[in-house]
């Protein structure tokens, strides 16, 4: 064998063993969380689904998590082949199986819901009978409706979360926000399609974007969005540098004690997302 050859083999051989080492379980097949055993599975961190990861692991499951700030970068990697799957928020998850040619499929969705609402701090109880009295009049006239179609293409995940069959009273006399005049908004704006920037990565947009809108309209309120990065979402409510978290916060019992929390103005669920290999 010639120096040349050998190169070209030796060469070949590294990058097999590259591949191997930074790519994710080749041939791994997952259905359900019970097959994340010796996977690589990417999650947003401080999510439920990083929370539910966390809690198999310490019950001796073996998952190899990559948790990351923003959830985009989850479906990269997917992409890229560098784990095997997403675990991941329904409503996120429609967003990137509404594009044929991005090349993922949905495979599990779980059979608990896990519906999102409304954050605010503990003890706020009138803002927060507000914000419920205001939730309800958008279903009502159909806004609520109007949204979903909008980002998601249908009205299938509001559908039977809010039945609101007469027209709310809206009383405003106990609105009291941080700022006169303005509502406050926390939000992690990189979580499409429910809150994430344009195209420029200037304008914010998706279906809670609009929401607080359409509730400052209501209320009669200046929105100013905060953008925060989720894993100090939480901490900037107790500071008070906003008046509520609107940004996709699933309801858990844990929230709903440390906080108060609307009812759910929208479902969800986690589901696991893998790449379509039939689309290659």
């Amino acid at each position: 064998m010639t120096m040349k050859k050998i190169m070209a083999v030796a060469l070949a051989i590294v990058m097999v063993l590259s591949l191997a080492a930074c790519g994710a379980n080749a041939g791994k097949q997952i259905a359900s969380p019970d097959d994340f055993t010796g996977a690589k599975i990417s999650v947003q961190t401080a999510t439920t689904a990083h929370d539910d990861i966390q809690v198999r692991q310490e019950n001796g499951q073996e998952i190899e998590v990559l948790p990351y700030e923003k959830v985009t970068m989850c479906f990269d990697d997917l992409k890229l082949d560098r784990v095997d799957a997403v675990y991941v928020d329904s409503v996120v998850a429609g967003y990137y199986l509404a594009d044929d040619d991005a090349g993922y499929k949905k495979v599990w969705t779980s059979s608990e819901g896990e519906p999102i609402g409304m954050c605010l701090k503990k003890g706020n109880t009138d803002l927060l009978n507000i914000m419920e009295a205001a939730i309800d009049t958008l279903y009502y006239n159909g806004t609520m409706s109007a949204l979903s179609e909008k980002h998601f293409g249908s009205a299938a995940d509001i559908e039977g979360v809010r039945t609101v069959t007469e027209e709310p009273v809206l009383d405003l006399s106990a609105l009291k926000t941080i700022k006169e005049g303005k509502l406050m908004v926390g939000m992690e704006i990189g979580y499409p399609p429910m809150e994430y920037m344009d195209d420029s990565g200037l304008v914010p947009m998706g279906f809670d974007v609009d929401l607080s809108y359409e509730l400052g309209k209501l209320l009669g309120l200046e929105v100013e969005l905060v953008n925060t990065a989720w894993d100090g979402i939480f901490a900037g409510l107790d500071k008070e540098q906003y008046d509520i978290i609107l940004s996709s916060v699933s309801i858990t019992p844990e929230r709903q004690e440390a906080y108060e929390l609307t009812a759910p103005y929208i479902a969800n669920a986690l589901c696991i997302v893998v790449k379509d290999d039939a689309a290659k």
